[in-house]
């Protein structure tokens, strides 16, 4: 196949072409997205809004504005409501999981989870929407409230948590001053009862209150700073190392603590010791419930970030259902499998599918272009065909398209005969031309009486012979009989006279006088029906006879048509090519392979005889190199018009002009 650059018109061409194929394959595509693929359960949305507010201090926004923070608030919180800690916690609400659950469980539980939530900020604002999907609404509304729920809980809880470990940490002290206190008593109660009254020992105990109550301090700082600084960090080494050195100092001054003077005896000081024991530990104990309520009221007064804004509620319907979606992804599918198989084919395909190639393989030039003559297609007189010939609806078809320059003289059809006439150039010296095809069903016969036609309108005397002696189909067409004919004249059981068919056998056939009188040129048009159909009909052209014949045709016609059978399938058409002045071949293009028309073109030639060139017949309008001009459609001839006014005065003198033709002998 010649090298040939595809451009964007060749492609849509290719498509046009095999748009049955496309769409053959769409309609397969959707077929089996509806039947093979099963429909999944619908699936329920059930959606919450979470209010995300950052409250912050002017300390706070200071150590911001000092330390760079690249983080998004809003982006990283949509991550961390899908985040493993939040989704666990969701699980074990929705009771998927417990506490005992073993570690793939709980990975698997999540996952799952992970995989019907989709969180998303909406627009600029600081809501994040929490969408649950399910197979049915109630799970959805469950899921999403489970999570928008959880994840409120969580962060109020983060943002409670230095406090409640201050609350903690005070509740653990006393517990520890509670147990202190009740034994520094129970000791004091027992040394009374054994050494009887004694005189009440006053201690002045304000330096260790002060130095408890600063320890304390010291203390709940450092459970604020473990909060944001590892152990190494500086200002939470050098805190710890203060409250060691002020517990230093609190024990020393217990130990210098001595009753005051005048109680001098052992009793008194084990009294005064025990005394004092108790005393701190009370002052103590006072102090860090104070402490607590404190550290309560805190733990209270703090606010989480978060907060629900739109709950979630049970869907009404499905958000969609997958059914639709296999549908439309088996088109797919099978749109591009369509166009890839187009395009396959296209390259396997052994014909020839653009003039350009037809040209440049042939080296032969193309006559003309013969379009389809669907459009063309007067379904009046096709029924009249069938009434008078009393034939199929297919062959009146047939014979309407091979009289289509007489029935509709402006079609395209028409005019592309026209067209092909004029670049034949027929002069004296060109004759006789053979009109054939290389395959069969190619529409020679029809090219070539309607070709006959069109020279016949120019005033020339024209014959067209019925040489193919195997199929036939001229005088069939024109309604006329076989017989007598071509193979009677040439066995010698008639004269030549009584073989022709003109005009006056037109008007006795059953083709009707008005219609045979629509247009001119008939009167210029003769027939050579083939006769009966013999035996041997490569003999017969071979024949003396047939020579004598050719020769006495050119004498008495301007221009004689030879129809003949297929190049390739018998051997007629090139013993008939070697005797005629011009071939001309018929190609309908994507039919016959670019071998065959190769070899037919060959054949011919091998003969000794000119191939005038091609013609393109049942050419599409996306095959063509040019579209036809709307002047052929649209454009009235006046000679149409006058011979269409003049009504039956025409047809008058037409049918007198026929009778006198019908008297003269060849």
């Amino acid at each position: 196949m010649p090298h040939y650059e595809f451009n964007t018109r060749d492609y849509v061409r290719i498509l046009y072409k095999r748009k049955g194929l496309i769409i053959l394959a769409v309609l397969i595509g959707v077929v089996c997205g509806y039947f093979f693929y099963p429909e999944p359960a619908p699936v329920f949305q059930s959606a919450a809004t979470v209010k995300i507010e950052e409250r912050k201090t002017i300390a706070g926004l200071l150590s911001e504005w000092i330390v760079f923070n690249p983080g998004d608030l809003m982006a990283s919180q949509t991550k961390i409501i899908k985040g493993f800690p939040i989704i666990k916690k969701v699980a074990l609400r929705l009771g998927m999981i417990d506490e005992n659950s073993h570690a793939v469980d709980i990975q698997k539980a999540v996952s799952s989870l992970q995989e019907q939530i989709n969180t998303e900020r909406i627009g600029q604002t600081n809501i994040i929407k929490i969408t649950g999907s399910a197979s049915n609404p109630g799970d959805a509304k469950n899921l999403a409230y489970a999570v928008s729920n959880t994840y409120v809980e969580e962060n109020l809880l983060e943002k409670t948590k230095q406090s409640r470990r201050t609350r903690q940490f005070i509740e653990e002290q006393l517990s520890i001053l509670q147990g202190r206190l009740k034994d520094a008593e129970d000791r004091l109660k027992v040394f009374q009862e054994e050494t009887g009254e004694v005189a009440v020992v006053k201690i002045d105990f304000g330096n260790i209150e002060s130095l408890q109550n600063r320890i304390t301090e010291f203390q709940l700082k450092l459970i604020a700073l473990e909060q944001r600084y590892t152990s190494k960090h500086p200002n939470l080494r050098r805190l710890k190392e203060q409250i060691e050195n002020l517990e230093s100092q609190l024990e020393d001054e217990k130990e210098m603590t001595v009753p005051p003077k005048g109680h001098s005896s052992g009793q008194k000081l084990d009294q005064a010791r025990l005394s004092r024991e108790v005393e701190i530990n009370k002052k103590l104990y006072m102090m860090f419930k104070e402490k607590l309520e404190e550290a309560r009221i805190n733990e209270a007064q703090k606010l989480g970030d978060a907060s629900i804004v739109d709950p979630a509620v049970l869907p009404d319907s499905p958000v969609s259902t997958q059914g639709n979606i296999n549908i439309l992804l088996g088109a797919i599918i099978g749109l591009l499998l369509g166009i890839g198989l187009a395009f396959i084919i296209e390259s396997v395909d052994t014909s020839i599918g653009t003039i350009e190639d037809i040209e440049r393989v042939l080296k032969l030039p193309v006559l003309g272009i013969v379009s389809s003559a669907k459009k063309d297609l007067n379904k009046k007189q096709l029924k009249v065909i069938r009434k008078t010939s009393g034939v199929k609806k297919r062959e009146a078809r047939e014979m309407y398209v091979r009289l289509i320059t007489h029935y509709e003289p402006k079609s395209l059809i028409a005019e592309s005969c026209r067209n092909i006439r004029t670049n034949l150039k027929l002069n004296p010296s060109k004759k006789t031309i053979l009109v054939t095809s290389s395959g069969t069903q190619e529409g020679k016969t029809t090219i070539l009486i309607n070709l006959g036609l069109a020279v016949a309108q120019t005033g020339a005397k024209t014959l067209l012979v019925s040489s193919d002696l195997r199929r036939p189909a001229i005088a069939k067409t024109f309604g006329v009989n076989r017989e007598p004919g071509l193979t009677d004249f040439i066995a010698g059981t008639v004269p030549l006279r009584d073989a022709f068919r003109n005009i006056s056998d037109l008007i006795l056939s059953d083709r009707k006088l008005e219609e045979i009188t629509k247009s001119p040129g008939l009167e210029n048009l003769w027939i050579l029906p083939c006769g009966k159909l013999p035996h041997n009909p490569a003999e017969i052209l071979q024949s003396r006879e047939w020579d004598y014949l050719v020769k006495g045709l050119k004498q008495e016609f301007d221009f004689i048509f030879f129809d003949t059978p297929p190049v390739l399938a018998v051997t007629d058409a090139s013993i008939i090519a070697s005797g005629v002045d011009s071939v001309v071949m018929c190609y309908e293009m994507g039919r016959i392979s670019r071998e065959a028309l190769l070899r037919a073109k060959t054949q011919i030639e091998s003969v000794g005889t000119h191939i005038s060139g091609i013609i393109l017949n049942q050419i599409k309008s996306q095959a063509q190199a040019m579209e036809p001009y709307p002047y052929y459609t649209s454009y009235r001839y006046r000679y149409y018009r006058e011979s269409e006014a003049d009504g039956n005065g025409f047809k008058a003198n037409l049918i007198k002009r026929f009778k006198d033709k019908a008297n003269l002998d060849v």
